[in-house]
């Protein structure tokens, strides 16, 4: 219990870091970082663009998301059996992922800014866990992270973005240590969740069923709920 508390404190002050990261980077695909966002329904309207003429201000989503958020994403990590590299390293996708989770939701977008170090940090990470011979197989890691990479490749070709495959490696790489259960798990909870999610948006006509939904927070949430609670 300690553990958690001390998490979500830490977390808290880790969201408040991360708020500005958010604010620059929830625009559009094709806009630069900080640009206005044009005003209309999301799922999630976050924070107007940190440019100077916006000066970061708020649209409709309080300020105090993005530490709550980060807070419930570290209070998860904490509740799960990790320590030493492995537990860093899922706190590294803890912290990343939530501002991705809050991007993506935003703007429908994973930025290379987030997916690039989450990809990075992760495998060296793991790399230090594996050295320091913790619980775990780096060589299933990798080969996990390659078989999402590809898959979600694959699923690119269709209605994903390309940013998902680049999420994928990560956070597939952070399953794939633990075991191969835990990799097919987190795959069919990502699934599960988002379909939940599309046909909670249909239900309440906040989307058809040809709209293009963010996919990287049933991703997100689907790992970390393994990773806390799964095999």
């Amino acid at each position: 219990m300690t553990n958690v508390l001390l998490a979500v404190v830490v977390g808290l002050a880790a969201g408040a870091a991360l708020r500005p990261v958010v604010v620059a980077l929830a625009v559009p695909a094709g806009r630069p970082a900080c640009s206005p966002r044009p005003a209309g329904p999301t799922v999630l309207r976050l924070l107007s663009s940190g440019c100077e003429n916006c000066r970061g201000q708020l649209l409709d989503a309080p300020w105090w998301l993005p530490p709550a958020a980060t807070a419930g994403a570290f209070a998860a990590v904490a509740a799960g059996d990790a320590t030493g590299w492995y537990a860093a390293a899922q706190y590294w996708i803890a912290f990343l992922g939530t501002a991705l989770l809050l991007v993506d939701s935003a703007v429908q977008r994973l930025p290379d800014a987030l997916t690039a170090p989450a990809a990075v940090g992760t495998l060296v990470l793991l790399a230090g866990a594996a050295a320091e011979g913790e619980p775990g197989s780096l060589p299933r890691a990798v080969a996990v992270a390659v078989a999402a990479g590809v898959l979600f490749t694959a699923f690119a070709l269709g209605s994903m973005g390309l940013g998902d495959a680049k999420l994928a490696v990560s956070l597939g790489a952070l399953l794939g240590w633990r075991s191969w259960q835990a990799a097919w798990a987190g795959l069919v909870l990502a699934f599960t969740l988002g379909a939940l999610f599309a046909v909670f948006l249909l239900l309440v006509q906040r989307r058809s069923r040809k709209s293009t939904l963010a996919f990287g927070p049933a991703l997100i949430i689907g790992t970390l709920a393994v990773l806390a609670t799964g095999p």
